[in-house]
């Protein structure tokens, strides 16, 4: 397994509008993911550099990140002009790196060595899905041959690499979400997004669930799809950075969205499946050699307490009326014990689990 990369940068975000990506995916309004809906001058670039690391200091731990649009496929005069500010910074220390979202049809070996060149460290792709006739469906305009090659170029160029990923498309299924896990890990990603399907406005998704030609994920389903992806691309060396849409005003007021599981606490509500999912295989495997189970002590770090427990205490009720037989107990550990460690007491056997 590969060490997991800790990402201890501090990422200062600039939204690209949809411009440079040939294709409108069936998903795709960036205005309303991204909350924006003009394109940041150049002028503003830079003086949000100046002041954010002026005001919070952390010089030479920032990243200049520009998500939103596919940056590599827009006129390259016109990435050059949006790169100057961040180059400019880069070259005078006061930022990490510079980082870009794009698509993995939109990557060339000798473009790479230029935006090495010009600060550029992390380049995040747009993989989606790795399923070929989900490509087709979702309007994507590239193959998963698109992405293996991207993804090899821009390893080779040393850069990290980060993929983004989209359960929920149309067409998935277990299978296709297993088999999409399989060769994400195979590319050998640095870092990960994992976004569920949110159905937005003014999509072609949105006309779908309205006709009735697809069914947007519940956000039991979405849970269960990013707790796997999360934790098998983990297994490989990957670090997850975020699970679940970053919320916006609209969004946790429900406008502008047509279905799907949208929560803006939805990282929270993955890593309380997968306490749940531990533990529980714990106590099955417990099962399985020993039989009946009569008494059951989880103990937990205190910043550990809302994970395990879940979120308003969802898996100590789960866990109580699953197994209702069985004395439960849920407490915190004494001391300042906050090692990420949670003990399973199972009738006389301690159980160490990490996640």
């Amino acid at each position: 397994m590969r060490k997991v990369k800790k990402e201890k940068t501090r990422l200062l975000p600039f939204f690209i509008p949809h411009i440079g990506c040939p294709y409108i995916c069936v998903f795709c309004n960036q205005p309303r993911i991204s909350g924006q809906q003009e394109m940041v001058s150049v002028d503003t670039i830079r003086r949000s550099i100046r002041e954010t690391i002026s005001e919070q200091g952390h010089k030479g731990q920032w990243e200049v990140a520009y998500f939103g649009g596919s940056f590599t496929a827009i006129p390259q005069e016109v990435q050059n002009t949006l790169l100057e500010p961040a180059t400019e910074a880069f070259q005078q220390g006061l930022i990490q790196g510079i980082r870009l979202s794009t698509r993995p049809d939109a990557i060339r070996e000798s473009r790479l060595k230029e935006l090495y060149t010009s600060g550029v460290r992390t380049i995040e792709l747009g993989v989606q899905t790795l399923d070929e006739d989900m490509l087709v469906d979702a309007k994507r305009g590239h193959t998963v041959e698109d992405v293996e090659q991207a993804c090899k170029m821009i390893r080779a160029q040393g850069m990290t690499l980060g993929i983004q990923l989209l359960p929920g498309l149309p067409g998935e299924t277990w299978t296709t979400l297993v088999n999409t896990a399989v060769k994400a890990g195979q590319l050998r990603a640095d870092v990960c997004r994992i976004y569920p399907v949110i159905v937005i406005e003014d999509t072609e998704l949105a006309d779908r669930v309205r006709e009735g030609s697809y069914v947007p994920l519940t956000i039991e389903q979405a849970v269960a799809y990013s707790a796997f992806l999360k934790s098998y691309l983990e297994g490989k060396g990957t670090q997850i950075i975020r699970v679940g849409l970053q919320s916006t005003e609209d969004f946790d007021a429900g406008r502008g969205i047509v279905g799907g599981p949208y929560a803006p606490a939805f990282g929270e509500l993955v890593v309380n499946y997968e306490w749940l999912q531990a533990i529980q295989q714990a106590i099955e495997e417990h099962q399985e050699v020993f039989g009946v189970i009569h008494k059951v002590i989880v103990e937990y770090p205190r910043p550990f307490t809302s994970k395990v427990r879940g979120l308003k205490n969802k898996n100590v009720e789960y866990f109580g009326q699953e197994y209702e037989q069985i004395e439960w107990t849920w407490k915190q550990k004494e001391g300042n014990n906050n090692t990420g460690i949670v003990h399973v007491m199972i009738d006389t056997i301690l159980y160490g689990l990490v996640l």
